[in-house]
């Protein structure tokens, strides 16, 4: 009897051994790789030296960014996973020590000017033509139109390219090559200065409708190129604004 009694202990010695180990493995497993790894996110954080802080419209470098390992709870919506997607853009706010990026943060859509840059608006009496589709962050080329009569008093005015065949009876000379390509357009508004979108949520549904009629762009140029195209507004040019992506 007193043998059966020992055995019967032993086994729950064994037993109660045996929950621990697999208690205390559970534990280790869950630290060490199902929460680090399957409820957790890599994401982008921004690496300030003395834990200041980095100003507005400052420029991303290489050294201040790096990855962490964020739990799913506790990562923002949008947020930056990359640092290739960060590196040498702009924060659209200032930054703190172990902030983590996103989209609303830096410009990852590059539509902030930097130093010898400007968002430049173009008045609806200058456009020529324009894509209805337009929509912020397209990419647009610029052509420069000139009418006959405008292009016989300012016989002097540089080409912007060759035209394409000899018109005439006042119609239009459209140069053969764009004047500015790849330009970003960063926002595009209606006569009443409200977003040109697809629906009130935003651009999603593939243009297919708009809140408005495109009337002003605001395109993000060089300076120089700004101040030229000023200047080719001001002998009676107009523009021809083609989206391109």
């Amino acid at each position: 009897m007193s043998a059966q009694r020992g055995h019967l202990l032993k086994r729950n010695y064994i037993f109660a051994v045996l929950i621990l180990i697999v208690g205390f493995g559970g534990l280790l497993g869950y630290d060490l790789y199902f929460k680090p790894y399957v409820l957790s996110q890599t994401v982008v954080k921004i690496k300030v030296d003395g834990g200041g802080v980095l100003p507005k419209n400052h420029e991303l470098q290489a050294g201040e960014l790096y990855l962490d390992s964020v739990q799913t709870k506790d990562v923002p919506g949008g947020a930056v996973t990359q640092l290739n997607q960060a590196e040498r853009k702009i924060t659209n706010v200032s930054l703190t020590d172990g902030s983590i990026l996103t989209e609303a943060l830096v410009d990852l859509n590059d539509l902030e000017p930097r130093t010898d840059e400007g968002i430049f608006p173009v008045p609806k009496e200058a456009v020529y033509a324009i894509n209805g589709s337009l929509r912020s962050r397209d990419k647009v080329d610029i052509y420069l139109v000139l009418d006959e009569a405008k292009a016989a008093e300012n016989s002097n005015i540089a080409k912007a390219g060759s035209a394409q065949g000899s018109p005439g009876n006042g119609e239009a000379a459209v140069p053969e090559v764009a004047f500015l390509t790849g330009v970003t357009v960063n926002y595009v508004r209606t006569e009443d200065n409200n977003d040109v979108r697809d629906t009130e949520l935003g651009n999603d549904n593939n243009r297919v409708t708009s809140t408005g009629k495109v009337a002003v762009p605001e395109l993000k140029l060089k300076k120089s190129d700004g101040e030229l195209l000023k200047q080719y507004l001001e002998r009676g040019c107009k523009l021809w604004i083609v989206r391109v992506e």
